[in-house]
C-alpha cells in the first residue's frame, strides 16, 4: 500500500500524472475492490440469526455510537481547519466490519458463524441508517451532504455489486458445486480485491490534480496522529466491552472477541468509493490518502490483537 501510494504520487512528480474521467475511477472500484467482496457475503444470514439479537446490538453500540462519537472529538481536536480529513474519518468510522474480521475471527478460533452474520448486518445498518442519516449529524456544519445523494451511492456502491455478487455466487455454486466456490473461488476473492485496492491506489495517487497535494505534503503529518488514536481507542474500548460482556456471562468469548474484530476492522474498500463516487476528485485525494493510513495501520495492528489477545479471549471462561 506504501509503495503504491509512493509510486503514484512519483508519477505525479516526474511525469505530470494521469487524467482519468472519474466514472471510470468509480466503475474500477466497483468491480475491482466492492464486487469480489460481495462474492463472499452472504447477507441472507442475517436474517437466519436475528433469534439471537444480543451480539449484533452489542455490535451496533460500538460502531454506530461510540465509534463516530470517537472520530468526531478527534476531529474536533485534530482536523478542525481540515475539512475533508475531518470528513473521511467520520465516513470511515461509519463504514465498519471487513473480510478481515472473519480471517481474524478464523485465526483466533472464535465463533466464525457470528462473524458471518455482524458484518452483514453491519453493513446493512450502515448503508441503510449510518451514512444517509447518522453522518450528516456529525458534519453537516462542516460539509454539505445530500442524504438523497448518499443513498444514490450506496445504490451505486453497494446495492448493485450486492447483487450482482450474490448472482454471480449462486451461478457458481449451480454450475459447479458449493464445495468449489468454498475451495477453489472464496480463497481467492480476498487476494482479487486487494490487487484491486493496490491498482486504484496507484491510479488515483497518480491523478495530476495531486500536484497540488506534493506541494501539501505537510497534511500527511496532520492525519496520522487523530487516525493512529482513533484506532487506540477503538481497541481500548471494544476490548473493555467485550470483557464486560464475558464478565456478565452476557456473550462467551468466541463471541465476544469477534465484536472487538468487527469493530476495529474498517471497510476500506466500500469507504473509497463511497468517497470517490461522493465527492469531486480535487477533494477526493487527501481525503483517500487518510483512508490508506487508516488502511496500513489497521492491517499489521489486528494481526498484533489476533496473535496476543484473541486466541486468550475466546479461552477465557467467566
Amino acid at each position: 500500500m506504501i509503495v503504491s501510494i509512493i509510486l503514484g504520487l512519483a508519477n505525479v512528480h516526474f511525469f505530470g500524472g494521469f487524467s482519468i474521467p472519474k466514472g471510470v475511477l468509480v466503475f474500477l472500484v466497483v468491480f475491482l475492490v466492492i464486487f469480489p467482496a460481495m462474492i463472499n457475503t452472504k447477507f441472507e444470514e442475517v436474517f437466519s440469526h436475528l433469534k439471537e439479537p444480543r451480539p449484533i446490538f452489542c455490535s451496533f453500540i460500538l460502531n454506530f455510537l461510540l465509534c463516530p462519537l470517537i472520530a468526531f472529538l478527534l476531529g474536533k481536536l485534530f482536523l478542525s481547519d481540515q475539512t475533508q480529513l475531518f470528513t473521511a474519518l467520520m465516513l470511515l468510522s461509519l463504514m465498519p466490519t471487513s473480510a478481515m474480521s472473519a480471517a481474524w475471527t478464523s485465526f483466533s478460533g472464535a465463533r466464525m458463524a457470528t462473524a458471518l452474520y455482524l458484518i452483514p448486518a453491519n453493513l446493512l445498518f450502515a448503508a441503510f441508517v449510518g451514512l444517509p442519516f447518522i453522518l450528516p449529524l456529525f458534519i453537516g456544519d462542516i460539509m454539505a451532504v445530500s442524504k438523497l445523494g448518499i443513498i444514490k451511492t450506496i445504490f451505486l456502491v453497494f446495492i448493485i455489486p450486492l447483487i450482482l455478487g450474490d448472482l454471480t455466487r449462486r451461478v457458481i455454486v449451480r454450475l459447479k458445486s458449493p464445495e468449489f466456490f468454498d475451495r477453489r473461488v472464496k480463497p481467492n476473492l480476498g487476494s482479487a480485491g486487494a490487487v484491486g485496492i493496490l491498482i486504484l491506489v496507484f491510479l488515483i495517487m497518480s491523478l495530476e490534480r495531486n500536484t497540488i497535494l506534493l506541494k501539501n505534503l505537510d497534511r500527511m503529518a496532520i492525519m496520522v496522529p487523530p487516525v493512529i488514536l482513533f484506532y487506540g481507542f477503538l481497541y481500548l474500548i471494544s476490548t473493555a466491552w467485550a470483557w464486560v460482556l464475558m464478565r456478565s456471562g452476557a456473550l462467551p468469548g468466541e463471541k465476544a472477541v469477534v465484536i472487538v474484530y468487527t469493530s476495529v476492522a474498517r471497510h476500506v474498500n466500500i469507504s473509497l468509493a463511497l468517497i470517490l463516487s461522493s465527492f469531486p476528485v480535487e477533494q477526493s485525494s487527501p481525503m483517500i490518502l487518510l483512508v490508506m493510513v487508516a488502511y496500513v495501520i489497521q492491517v499489521p495492528s489486528l494481526a498484533f490483537f489476533a496473535q496476543k489477545l484473541g486466541k486468550k479471549i475466546v479461552a477465557f471462561k467467566a
